[in-house]
């Protein structure tokens, strides 16, 4: 009996020590989510992925909000950025997130469609094909009605980074007009929208991937993509293209995004210190856009063969497209408004 006895004593000694270290199931998955747990006054970290190279604009304000949430909170919040799908791809980030596994990410504009129309809004074709449109646009309360809505899905919609306005190119001749697009194979994003745009157009959409678009050109499953020049330059289209074709379709978005549920976790000021950076990085990126696509611009250009059309008309391409707006209205009031007021620019 004292055997036992003394057996139970450190037994219950093993655990208390092991608790008083922390060594429960809880710490792990608070370590999944950054360190600290945003009490008061505490330093912590916050992780952030996205699918860009570091020289895309999604990296570019990243980077830029990283600094702010750091200058903001006298280095009491750090972001750690993960680039280049280090954490998986558009769709595995959007889904870390709203189940919590994640703090924050990037996520292309198209890949919310598989839960939610809304967010398409922003790539309606040729709504919003100017930088300048869509600063105005960015910054209305239609546009924080659409991010607000994200929180049926775990989602704390922060702002918007842009990634650069689309275009199409081409491994197969120049498109200067919607009759060249006929039998073309297009990379699309994974968005209906996108997809029912191309066809729209005349080409043939081709869903796939972002890091597998490469490939896909080199190997001639695909004809060509609507991409932006950003794109091109980053992930070295150049080398499997031969023309891109400046006609603006429409912005290609990315939605800053963070779990509801860390969000509401947070003090108010530090809440308060992450959604002031995040716009303040999406109105610093947008307005440098001109200058980071003229760069894109140059180093395409001296690397590759590439032809740039610009001055292409785009009423052809505009007027094959109109039906799609009749659909979308249809969807959501918040769709509809956020037309409206765009128009209206």
């Amino acid at each position: 009996m004292k055997r036992f006895i003394g057996i139970l004593l450190i037994v219950a000694l093993m655990l208390t020590t092991f608790v008083g270290c922390g060594g429960t199931t809880g710490g792990d998955q608070d370590n999944n989510q950054g360190q600290g747990n945003g009490a008061a006054g505490e330093s912590y970290s916050i992780r952030l992925g996205h699918v860009t190279q570091v020289s895309h604009p999604f990296h570019i304000a990243s980077e830029e909000f990283a600094r702010l949430v750091e200058e903001k909170s006298d280095g009491r919040i750090t972001i750690e950025l993960f680039p280049a799908r280090a954490l998986g791809d558009d769709r595995e980030l959007l889904e870390q997130v709203m189940n919590n596994t994640l703090d924050m990410a990037v996520v292309s504009g198209p890949v919310f469609s598989a839960y939610t129309p809304i967010i398409d809004t922003l790539q309606m074709p040729f709504l919003l094909n100017t930088y300048e449109k869509e600063m105005a646009a960015l910054q209305s309360d239609e546009m924080q009605a659409i991010l607000d809505a994200l929180s049926d899905f775990n989602l704390k919609g922060l702002g918007v980074f842009e990634g650069g306005m689309r275009y199409l190119a081409s491994a197969k001749g120049p498109i200067k007009s919607p009759e060249d697009l006929k039998g073309l194979k297009l990379r699309t994003t994974q968005s209906d929208l996108i997809m029912n745009v191309i066809s729209a157009l005349g080409g043939n959409p081709n869903p796939m991937a972002y890091g597998e678009v490469y490939t896909g050109l080199q190997t001639k499953v695909i004809d060509g993509e609507e991409i932006n020049l950003t794109s091109i330059s980053a992930e070295k289209h150049y080398e499997v293209l031969s023309d891109v074709t400046e006609v603006g379709l429409f912005p290609f978005p990315g939605i800053v995004i963070m779990s509801q549920a860390k969000f509401d976790s947070l003090p108010a000021e530090d809440q308060a210190i992450i959604q002031e950076a995040a716009k303040e990085a999406m109105i610093t990126v947008l307005e440098k856009l001109p200058e980071i696509d003229e760069e894109a611009r140059k180093n395409i250009e001296a690397n590759s063969d590439v032809k740039i059309l610009t001055g292409v008309d785009p009423a052809p391409f505009e007027a094959l497209v109109q039906d799609i707006y009749a659909e979308y209205e249809e969807k959501d009031p918040l769709i509809k408004a956020f037309i409206e007021m765009a128009k209206g620019l």
